[in-house]
């Protein structure tokens, strides 16, 4: 004889078929235990019984004082567990973020999900249009988690990232943040953040220059550039002041109209023995351009950079520069967003890693 089922296993059953048939929005109340207590004859703690195995599942969410909601979508049987999305705006234009990413995608079988791509190598202009659709894109594909690096180098940039964030947030889709977080330092935002110490690069590498005798260190950034670029600063002003040298040691220098008008300034300038440039991809331009003028690398000026892309020991003069591990933030983004799916009310964590200074002849 075939037993029939409990009045819990009818509710749950019931209550899972409504949301797979999308009777039920995301973040929408579903209809109170008293209610659902009335339709099937039974008592409220039976109702919640059934209701808290979807809680456990993290299908369902509940709030005292506002209800029972759809938290998440159950996935189907036979597709894989998770899928995930890369937004990633610099991607194609910051080498470190190919890696980054490579690992992530290697990761996949092994951690049961699908990597979903997008948002790479967009030009600054549309950057924030296409990161935005992308977003919007993700929300209606029901994604479990988004990793994300918020954009920089636009004046926008802060409103954008916190618009992208929002539409995560109302969808209830957990983000992990590479790089760099969306709030400015010292603060930090309620999401997790994997990336390097960028106050430890900046001091190695002020503190190599020290250790060189430079006595007027240029720190090369650009306008609207992310708050790990000032991190880096700190790092390096932080060398200088531990070395009991003046402030003024440092200066900072910004790329406004162009590399080459920075070069023209520089070299008529004739101030700076050292300079410490925001990323390789920047150095390697300025490089180029001091050696175009008659400058030579390191006996007129040493260069430090950031990141250790493939081509940094490749220049004429090999790059000095800070080795981001980039393998290890990739492993260590997907370990968080695991857990943050698995645990979605845990305290939101910042990851740093640390890197390698890479010496090579640049600053010899």
């Amino acid at each position: 004889m075939k037993s029939r089922k409990s009045k819990t296993q009818e509710i749950y059953e019931f209550l899972k078929k409504e949301i797979d048939s999308g009777a039920y929005a995301m973040g929408e109340l579903l209809p109170t235990d008293l209610q659902i207590s009335e339709k099937f004859n039974t008592s409220r703690p039976t109702v919640a019984k059934a209701v808290q195995r979807l809680v456990e599942e993290n299908v369902l969410g509940r709030k005292a004082g506002f209800g029972t909601y759809l938290k998440n979508r159950p996935k189907k049987s036979g597709s894989l567990e998770l899928s995930l999305g890369l937004l990633i705006p610099s991607l194609g234009e910051t080498e470190i973020f190919e890696p980054i990413c490579g690992q992530i995608a290697n990761l996949a079988d092994s951690h049961n999900f699908n990597l979903l791509w997008g948002g790479g190598g967009s030009p600054l202009g549309k950057a924030s249009d296409i990161a935005e659709q992308l977003a919007q894109k993700y929300v209606s594909q029901d994604v479990d988690g988004v990793f994300f690096t918020p954009l920089e180098l636009i004046a926008d940039a802060q409103e954008v990232n916190e618009r992208i964030i929002k539409l995560f947030q109302n969808a209830n889709i957990p983000v992990v943040l590479l790089d760099r977080d969306i709030a400015s330092p010292p603060l930090k935002s309620e999401f997790d953040v994997i990336g390097i110490n960028n106050i430890e690069a900046g001091f190695l590498i002020g503190s190599h220059l020290v250790e060189k005798k430079c006595k007027n260190i240029g720190f090369v950034t650009r306008p609207y550039i992310a708050s790990t670029v000032h991190m880096r600063l700190m790092g390096v002003r932080e060398a200088i002041l531990q070395a009991d040298m003046p402030h003024d040691s440092v200066e900072e220098i910004m790329i406004e109209a162009g590399i080459d008008d920075l070069a023209d300034a520089i070299v008529k300038n004739k101030k700076f023995d050292a300079l410490a440039v925001y990323n390789d991809a920047a150095a390697a331009e300025l490089s180029i351009a001091l050696n175009e003028r008659g400058i030579n690398i390191p006996e007129d000026i040493r260069i430090c950079a950031f990141d250790d892309v493939k081509y940094a020991r490749l220049l004429k003069t090999p790059l000095t520069t800070y080795r981001q591990p980039c393998r290890d933030i990739g492993s260590a983004a997907v370990e968080i967003m695991i857990s943050r799916i698995k645990n979605p009310e845990m305290s939101a964590r910042k990851v740093l890693l640390h890197g390698e200074l890479i010496l090579r002849e640049s600053s010899n």
